[in-house]
């Protein structure tokens, strides 16, 4: 069996981005033992595989839950982080994480880098779902090719309050009045996923149709997800976002209602820089 191919500059690159963000989630408190994810698509910049395919370990799907693959997934190469690995081991990622491709039929995956040398290394149980936002979003005509789940601390708190989960609009507006910034760097706003088991296909494809209208989607009492053409621009999307919720509880916590930047104000944000 083949392993640990040598990785062309742009790829290392690209990981590199992880490995960074990595240590943003850690050092935030929002990745605690081995909670989230981090993939990115690799793909369009890999390069030709040398060799034969089938000299790389495969592991079948079962491996990695019950679902499958989008069959628009047949021959892509992520980088991913693996099962039970810590987010803070990224700045490792030979050993937190593997380069992978998915097979010709889109049902299971051979392992080309990393993966602590292990021939039947599995990547995050989250994975398929990361593969399915990462392909609809492609599909739809975006850029995007990462995908960063954690737990922000912040939005993870305003999505237990009943009087602004219920809505996407009301959570957006909460986190969007606090700050200029969050405004016009959050322009799509966040959508909220209902509480529902992690892992499960129902958070997929609840989170895939959040991020095709939104910048973030926020899981209810769990955590949020974002997308960018690499990992830093994937959290700087969660990033903003917290920030806007940091504030709007903390003034919930001073003990008062926040004012905030006026709808009309926002629009003027909207029009001023073409969000």
């Amino acid at each position: 069996m083949k392993t640990n191919i040598e990785l062309n500059d742009a790829v290392l690159h690209e990981i590199t981005k992880v490995s960074e963000v990595g240590s943003y989630l850690w050092l935030r408190e929002w990745a605690e033992r081995n909670g989230g994810n981090i993939s990115v698509d690799l793909t369009d910049i890999f390069g030709e595989l040398d060799g034969d395919i089938n000299l790389f370990p495969h592991c079948s799907l079962n491996s990695i839950g019950e679902f499958s693959f989008p069959k628009e997934s047949a021959g892509h190469i992520f980088f991913v982080k693996g099962t039970g690995e810590r987010i803070r081991e990224l700045s490792r990622p030979e050993d937190a994480g593997c380069v992978l491709r998915i097979d010709d039929e889109a049902k299971g995956y051979h392992i080309l880098w990393g993966g602590r040398g292990q021939t039947d290394y599995a990547p995050t149980s989250e994975f398929i779902s990361h593969v399915e936002i990462i392909i609809a979003k492609q599909k739809s005509g975006s850029k995007d090719r990462c995908v960063v789940h954690t737990h922000p601390l912040e939005l993870i708190m305003l999505s237990h309050h009943r009087d602004y989960v219920s809505s996407d609009e009301i959570f957006t507006n909460a986190c969007w009045k606090m700050l200029p910034e969050v405004r016009a760097f959050v322009p799509r706003g966040i959508g909220i996923v209902p509480y529902c088991m992690p892992g499960s296909q129902t958070m997929a494809n609840t989170t895939t149709e959040k991020l095709m209208r939104f910048d973030v989607a926020v899981w209810e009492k769990h955590g949020a997800v974002s997308t960018g053409q690499d990992a830093l621009e994937a959290f700087d999307y969660i990033d903003v976002a917290n920030k806007g919720a940091k504030l709007f509880l903390g003034c919930l916590a001073s003990g008062f209602e926040p004012e905030g930047i006026s709808l009309a104000d926002m629009q003027d944000l909207k029009e001023t820089f073409n969000l």
